[in-house]
């Protein structure tokens, strides 16, 4: 999945996806800083629920322990999707939490890895996670859009409840039109470069496409 987020209208973009970690064991809490960072996140330290009520409104995904999400606490679960229903939420249960995290799950959390756990299957959990963040917000992004600037290419996206892959594919035909099939421009806006740019039209079986440019004479 590519990496487009639109902080504003302009479609400013964030080149760096952001995970918070909110965990109460200071070893544990170091090993995710350590191996998210070595991944190129951007990564923020909670203490307390409480603090995502300041954090970064991009923040793609959170990584928690099911503890630290306590119902009785000043700001429950409920509370952090109501101020940020777009972060993925990835809980670490120890056996002791595997009831609690399944129970976070069913109420909107992303998905669970359960401790001792392999750093490739958190490191897979956090990117699906980032992935669904952005694309939530990139819907997001399209409804206002739609609201300023009323356009069938983007009702279309938005009303037919795509999967991830089908609205990857559907951006990417818009953005491409939209700039007159300019790769360089293209990728910019898309936040990757040409060589993925490249990669996804050949996937998607478009051979020479745009007027400027056919695909065959893309510089990788």
């Amino acid at each position: 999945m590519l990496l487009y987020v639109h902080a504003e209208e302009n479609m400013n973009l964030e080149t760096q996806r952001k995970v918070g970690i909110l965990e109460g064991d200071l070893a544990m809490r170091k090993l995710l800083q350590d191996l998210l960072k070595q991944e190129g996140y951007g990564v923020t330290i909670f203490s307390s629920p409480e603090d995502l009520e300041k954090a970064d409104p991009t923040t793609d995904a959170l990584v928690a322990s099911p503890s630290m999400l306590a119902a009785d606490g000043p700001l429950s679960f409920e509370g952090i999707k109501k101020i940020r229903p777009e972060m993925g939420i990835v809980l670490i249960p120890s056996a002791q939490e595997i009831e609690k995290a399944r129970e976070l799950v069913a109420q909107g959390a992303f998905s669970l890895v359960s401790r001792p756990f392999q750093p490739w299957e958190l490191l897979h959990r956090v990117r699906r996670a980032c992935e669904l963040s952005e694309v939530k917000r990139q819907n997001q992004w399209l409804r206002r859009k739609e609201v300023k600037e009323p356009n069938s290419e983007v009702r279309n996206i938005i009303e037919d409840e795509p999967t991830l892959d089908e609205l990857e594919k559907r951006y990417i035909e818009i953005v491409l039109k939209k700039t007159g099939g300019r790769k360089d421009k293209a990728s910019k806006l898309l936040g990757i470069n040409r060589r993925t740019l490249y990669r996804k039209e050949r996937e998607y079986g478009w051979v020479a496409t745009y007027p400027n440019q056919p695909l065959s004479r893309v510089a990788h």
